[in-house]
Order: structure tokens, then sequence, then C-alpha cells
């Protein structure tokens, strides 16, 4: 009987592979950087997510320290969110040099120009400018909210991984379809990975059942009522979710491979979507290393002492920030949409209840294609009590529950 409960927890079943699932003794030291004082943003309110018990950055840092792969969602024009992710970085890169720091918001053909800039052979505005990144959630975003994460890695010698798929790439998944990508040259398909969306349970994992519930998630997100009972609707959003799963694969497929290289941990940056509720980038590295310990972190942007019952589940870490004003068109927006062919992101109309995603394309909250803007902003001296960025330039604006996310 004990041989059998030590082999139960050295297979990758989701009770040994979920941290506050083992129950763990949250007095063992950890070997994260604790900061003797809890300062903004580690003093925020935070929850594990499935009990709504109050956590301090010690019980984060001690998870954090446990897993193998760490995912922090974000609202994409959130300050607090971003402060949070250099905070669980930076104390999780002192105490396990070389942890790997995966960003969305970087594609992977741009990873030359990050690996340049980390040795030095390129100034700041060049990288930035190389990759169309200065407005990335907004204009002149990049300098406050993700240029503080890549010098973070820099300082602490850790590497920067370029984890999404190339806009062309997810793009031809919608229109071309994966078998299409699957047959592209080594040398192009180095730029992507096609998902994992049939794998079977293993191990008692509901890795499928997971799978599928992400799937209507987006359905429901990206539809509208009724119309999801319509077949061609149905067969529209899943021709879009083929982009989105796209984006999954690559960035859950870029984490694995951050651990195969020999990096301790990895910290993954990403949209809330994509991590929250057994998001679909969480999900891709699971499909590939069914027995790394994940670790889900999310920032709300709202205020809250407990734990609300909406935001119960989201993640192992539910956190609680401060609330992004965004104008009421804002508000009643769809999340914007990419028409089949254009370059780049158009904040979307109210679509017609008939057609609720013809030619939309889920999108990030800024498109990299965007030309990019003349100067940038300063880097604010507590990125967490920083205003938010201006919602005027934001490209995907809409506060539906997930439209800051993707």
């Amino acid at each position: 009987m004990i041989a059998l409960g030590l082999l139960a927890c050295t297979l990758p079943l989701p009770s040994c592979t979920r941290y506050f699932a083992t129950d763990p003794d949250l007095d063992r030291p950890s070997g994260a950087v604790v900061p003797n004082e809890a300062t903004a943003p580690r003093a925020l309110y935070m929850f594990e997510g499935s009990t709504g018990r109050s956590l301090g950055w010690a019980d984060l840092m001690a998870a954090a320290s446990w897993a193998d792969a760490v995912f922090i969602g974000e609202r994409h024009d959130d300050p607090v969110a971003h402060a949070v992710q250099l905070a669980v970085f930076e104390d999780l890169a002192a105490g396990y040099p070389g942890t790997a720091l995966a960003l969305e918001h970087l594609e992977r053909n741009e990873q030359g120009t990050v690996d340049r800039y980390l040795r030095g052979e390129i100034g700041v505005d060049e990288f930035i400018d190389s990759t169309n990144s200065r407005n990335w959630a907004g204009k002149d975003t990049w300098v406050p909210f993700f240029q503080p994460l890549v010098d973070a890695a820099d300082e602490a010698g850790s590497p920067v991984v370029a984890a999404n798929a190339p806009r062309d790439y997810v793009r031809r998944a919608r229109t071309e379809g994966y078998a299409a990508l699957e047959a592209l040259p080594p040398a192009e398909r180095a730029n992507f990975a096609v998902p994992v969306v049939k794998r079977g349970n293993l191990f008692n994992d509901r890795w499928q059942e997971r799978w599928d519930a992400y799937q209507q998630r987006f359905r429901d997100l990206m539809g509208s009522g009724d119309d999801l009972a319509d077949a061609d609707v149905l067969a529209r959003l899943d021709s879009v979710f083929l982009s989105q799963s796209m984006w999954d694969g690559t960035m859950g497929a870029s984490a694995a491979q951050a651990l195969e290289r020999g990096s301790p941990k990895v910290v993954l940056c990403a949209g809330c979507f994509h991590i929250e509720r057994d998001g679909g980038t969480v999900l891709q590295l699971e499909a590939l290393r069914p027995s790394a310990r994940v670790l889900t972190i999310t920032v709300i942007d709202a205020s809250s002492r407990r734990l609300r019952d909406e935001d119960r589940l989201a993640a192992d870490i539910v956190i609680y920030g401060f609330p992004v004003e965004r104008k009421k068109a804002e508000v009643e927006g769809e999340a914007a949409g990419e028409a089949a062919g254009e370059a780049a992101a158009q904040p979307a109309q109210p679509a017609p209840p008939s057609q609720p995603a013809q030619a939309a394309e889920p999108t990030q909250s800024a498109d990299p294609a965007q030309p990019s803007g003349p100067g940038s902003a300063s880097q604010p001296a507590n990125p967490a009590q920083a205003a938010p960025a201006s919602t005027e330039t934001l490209a995907n604006p809409s506060t539906q529950p997930s439209a800051n996310c993707r």
C-alpha cells in the first residue's frame, strides 16, 4: 500500500500536479526570495482560488517555488497585473537562477532580436521598434508594462522566450487549417506549434473534457445567445478557434521547451483568457508535459477583500488590484477583430445578432503589427500605482469578461 501511494504521486495525476491539492506545509522554507516587508504589489489581497482562503506573498512564493511552470494572467491594460508579474518573476528568479521568462507579447520569429538585446548588441529603442512593440497594449505601453520584465530577466541572467506565434501563421490556421501548416518546411515550422486538440484523458486527468470546455467558453465569448444553435455560426466560430488555439499551442510549447532546455522554472505571462479556468495555454503545456507541476495566478482589475463568487476557481491564486477605468463606448464594444487578409486589427463595431463572429478573429489587446508611435513613456517608479494606460488608443478596448485577456 505504501508503494502504491508513492507511485501515485510520481504519476502525473491532477492531485499531484497542482500545489494546493497537495495540502502543503506553508511554513516550509521557500527557495524564492521573499522581502521582509510586503509592499505593493506584494501586499495586495490574494486568495486560494478553490477555497477563498486568504494568502500572503510568502504563500504565493512557496507555491511558485513548488511549481515547474507559473502562468500569470493579465488584463492587458492593467498596470497592477504587470507589476505583479514583475514581482513574481524577480523573487522567483532570485532564488532559482536561470528561471525563464516567456511572454505572449513577443513572437517566435522575434527571438533573434530579443537575444541581440540581451547580449547588449542593440539598445532598448531599437529592440522595441524592431518588434513593433511600443504600443502593444495602447499608446506607449511597452516601456512601463513589459520592458521592466525583459530588463529584470536580463539583470538576472535569465532567458527571455518570445513565446507566441507570428500573426501570419495564426491567420493561416483559420484560412488554411493545421494540415497546411504542418506541411511547411522545418524552418517555418519553428515559428509556431500546432496545438494538441485530441489527447484523451491520460492518467484520468480529464484533459479532453477540459479542452472541450475551453472551446465552449470561447464560443460563448465570441458568440451571442441563440446564435450558437445556428450550425453556420458555430462553424464560423470554430474556424476562428483554430487561430486562438494556435496562440495557445505555440505558447504552451514555448514554455515546455524552456523547461526542456534546462531552465529550472518558467514564468509565462499572457492574457487571462489563455490561463484562467484551465485556459488553453495551460492545457497545451499539460498535454506536452503531463507531469509538470503547474501554478496559475490571475490578477483581477477590481478591489475586493474576499474571493468573489464569480472569481472562484479562476486560478490557483486570485489577486485583486484596482479598477481600470474604461469609457462607456468601450464597455459596450465587442472584442476587436481581424477581417480576413487585413494586416492589423480594427476596433469592431457591435456585430449583427445573426453574425456575431463572421469576420472576427481573436486578437491581443493591441496589435504589434500597427506602426509604432514616436517617443516612449517613462517608467513609473511604482508600476502598481501607475495610472492606467489611455483607453483612447487601445486596439481592443472592450471590457467583456475576457476581451482584454486574449
